[in-house]
């Protein structure tokens, strides 16, 4: 019967505006807050970052084939029996496996400049600067 009388009671009070429990002060109307401008974000491109990375990665990928086929150089070198084909063979198993290599490596060193690139890189401001106001003219000089 209690909890009756005290949900029509609440509910009455709610109906009236009368506030209840903890709300017993009504709350002042506060100024505006001051508008703070958001400074523009620097949206440089990253357009060498992306050129870097893609590059790499594309002769990161290349390099398996490549050196899928000095594999099969080496295959041919060994199974080689003509003492003047065998030294045509190594050599052409060494290029192979240097050019492999070398994509490799020169991917995986353009993936680590695109990072540099993109996220550790601070670009530098200009080194000369002109400041054209109504009220003043600057030229700013950075060595």
């Amino acid at each position: 019967m209690l909890r009756r009388w005290t949900a029509a009671l609440l509910l009455a009070s709610a109906a009236a505006g009368i506030p209840n429990g903890a709300v017993c002060a009504w709350a002042q109307a506060a100024d505006s807050f001051e508008v703070v401008p958001r400074p523009p974000k620097d949206r440089t491109p990253h357009k060498l970052a992306w050129a870097c990375a893609l590059t790499g990665v594309g002769l990161i990928v290349a390099s398996f084939p490549l050196s899928d086929k000095a594999d099969d150089l080496y295959a041919d070198y060994l199974a080689e029996t003509d003492p003047l084909k065998v030294e045509d063979a190594f050599t052409a198993t060494q290029r192979a496996d240097h050019i492999a290599s070398a994509s490799l490596l020169v991917g995986e060193g353009l993936v680590v400049t695109a990072v540099w690139l993109r996220f550790v890189r601070r670009p530098h401001p200009p080194p000369a600067t002109l400041v054209l106001l109504p009220d003043r003219c600057a030229i700013r000089v950075r060595f």
